[in-house]
């Protein structure tokens, strides 16, 4: 039996398929990647790959999260830097003095007292998580108190 050669062809193929667009990340996303990350990070920082030295002056193997507690410390504290310098071919020290910086020290006493850090950065002036629930608590009372919702009222 002959094949018909008027017969319906099949659509041509495309060159390249092209994949649909990715998906918006949602909000739970987002969430589960921000705790993927926070247990990466917490895995990273218990290991002890970083040099310090010791009360003794030997250098002792710590975490990366102890290293780095201890780097928030230097800076918060100030220290003293020894800078070597050649001038006309002798080497002379200079001893620099970096001051303690204010911003490590508040972030520091928080997180000793178990504050949560600013929301904003640095240029701008952050409200913490408490500070916000505070206002929102205290807008809420008013309202008790008042009786006063904010709305405007279109019956008068």
């Amino acid at each position: 039996m002959p094949k018909d050669k008027d017969g319906p062809k099949p659509p041509p193929k495309p060159e390249k398929i092209v994949p649909p667009p990715p998906k918006a990340p949602t909000i739970g996303d987002k969430a589960r990647a921000g705790r993927l990350l926070s247990d990466y990070l917490r895995r990273i920082a218990q290991e002890q790959t970083e040099f310090v030295k010791g009360p003794d002056g030997d250098d002792t193997m710590v975490s990366k999260a102890e290293a780095l507690a201890r780097l928030m410390f230097k800076l918060a504290l100030g220290w003293d830097e020894v800078v070597s310098k050649k001038s006309n071919g002798n080497i002379i020290e200079i001893t620099k003095k970096h001051n303690p910086s204010m911003g490590m020290i508040a972030l520091i006493w928080d997180r000793i007292e178990g504050r949560s850090v600013p929301l904003a950065g640095d240029d701008k002036q952050g409200r913490t998580l408490p500070k916000k629930i505070s206002e929102e608590n205290k807008r809420r009372m008013n309202e008790l108190a008042t009786g006063d919702s904010g709305a405007i009222n279109s019956d008068m």
